[in-house]
């Protein structure tokens, strides 16, 4: 398996993979290599983390059923605009047309009082303006699909015309983008690169089904055994928080506006992966000793518990006094609802294929791969296998502040 198939970097130069830049995305190379290796296509792959439609997209470039929850709604719209393909190129230029004879006569209309405090700072005044009267003829856009496109074609403007760099993973005000600003080009120039692009999979029809859910829960929508195989990365114990990692994109849409919103309409619905997740006074540990899951895995629960005790005294010594161990409790509890979900949705003994980085928060050592295949048999799996892909981490070893524990990236395997 190639050592960067953890990784989004192949799918920057793909068509349609390279729709959206997300910070967490892995190859869509993984999914071929998978399907392409079968004597016989599934009849419908799961993905209960959907994040920018990379299963999804490849799948249904192979013509495969597939189905997927992403928890985020803003996601949901990327992954919806990556999988219509029906999109016509007369109909864009007339849309295009009309943004542009829009924004012309709109030039001296004072707008500033609509524009997010956080894009003010990322762009210039006049790239910003030409960007929220782009975004404002978009939304009354009557046909959902041409919509969902252009407002995909506006998320990537959003990121060639900044200031600063904003997805990786978060903004960097330190750096300054020397091609910043010229909204209206860099617009134009992305819808017909995506029209171009949509060449490549012409007359191929839609196969996948994206659903704005939460895959620690059950989704009544999705039937039982439905689905004979599941490919997803899901979040890392990395303490990436991604509701954050998407802000300037849900603000500018106005799917948030500020701290309080991420937290409920985002984090809330994820897979605890930050410690920006949870209120530190509102975890109980007796009263998380008695849950289904420590009650399930309670030979894991004893290898977390001296962890969680270490995490705790690193805490206090550190400045930021992030409460990993509280993390760790809550991943794995969260982790342990989405195996069970899994497992209703796949067929008797179908696989599962995810993609898992270790983790060592304050430097203590969590093979995350292994006890989430651990995890996996107590909700409902057979047995698991791991398959090493890379090392990582290497590239923060020069930081003093950071840790030297080796740690890796792994493909875990359910049957």
């Amino acid at each position: 398996m190639e050592s960067n198939i953890g990784s989004a970097l192949d799918n920057a130069s793909c068509p349609i993979h390279n729709w959206y830049k997300f910070t967490a995305g892995f190859s869509y190379k993984f999914i071929d290599k998978i399907v392409d290796d079968l004597d016989e296509k599934p009849h419908r792959i799961y993905d209960p983390f959907a994040g920018c439609g990379t299963t999804l997209v490849a799948a249904q470039e192979k013509q495969i059923p597939s189905v997927g929850n992403e928890s985020q709604q803003f996601m949901c719209d990327i992954i919806n605009a990556k999988l219509n393909w029906n999109i016509k190129r007369q109909v864009c230029d007339e849309y295009i047309k009309g943004m542009l004879d829009t924004i012309s006569k709109n030039q001296d209309r004072d707008i500033d009082k609509e524009y997010h405090p956080l894009l003010v700072s990322l762009y210039d005044p006049q790239t910003l303006k030409n960007l929220y009267l782009l975004r404002d003829y978009i939304k009354n856009i009557e046909i959902n699909e041409y919509k969902l496109f252009f407002e995909l074609a506006l998320s990537q403007t959003l990121h060639k015309s900044a200031l600063h760099p904003i997805a990786v993973p978060y903004i960097v005000r330190s750096k300054n983008l020397s091609h910043s600003g010229d909204a209206i080009g860099k617009f134009t120039t992305i819808v017909y690169k995506m029209l171009n692009d949509l060449e490549t999979v012409k007359g191929i029809k839609r196969t996948a089904l994206v659903y704005h859910d939460d895959s620690r829960y059950k989704n009544a929508k999705i039937k039982d055994g439905s689905c004979d195989m599941c490919i997803t990365s899901p979040p890392y114990l990395n303490n990436l928080d991604y509701g954050e990692v998407s802000k300037v994109h849900t603000h500018f849409f106005g799917y948030t506006n500020n701290w309080h919103d991420i937290t409920e309409k985002v984090r809330k619905h994820l897979v605890t992966g930050s410690t920006t997740h949870y209120v530190d006074s509102e975890f109980k540990m007796d009263e998380f000793l008695q849950t289904e899951f420590a009650s399930k895995n309670e030979d894991l629960i004893k290898d977390l518990l001296p962890k969680y005790e270490i995490l705790c005294a690193e805490a206090k010594k550190r400045k930021g006094k992030k409460s990993f161990n509280i993390l760790m409790m809550e991943y794995f509890r969260d982790m342990y609802n989405v195996l069970k979900e899994m497992r209703r949705v796949l067929k008797t003994q179908s696989p599962a294929y995810l993609i898992l980085g270790d983790s060592a928060p304050y430097g203590v050592f969590i093979p995350t791969t292994k006890y989430l295949g651990e995890v996996a048999e107590s909700a409902g799996f057979e047995d698991y296998n791991i398959i090493k892909i890379r090392s990582r981490g290497h590239k923060w070893k020069n930081l003093s502040h950071r840790h030297n524990v080796e740690l890796s990236e792994n493909i875990l395997i359910l049957h």
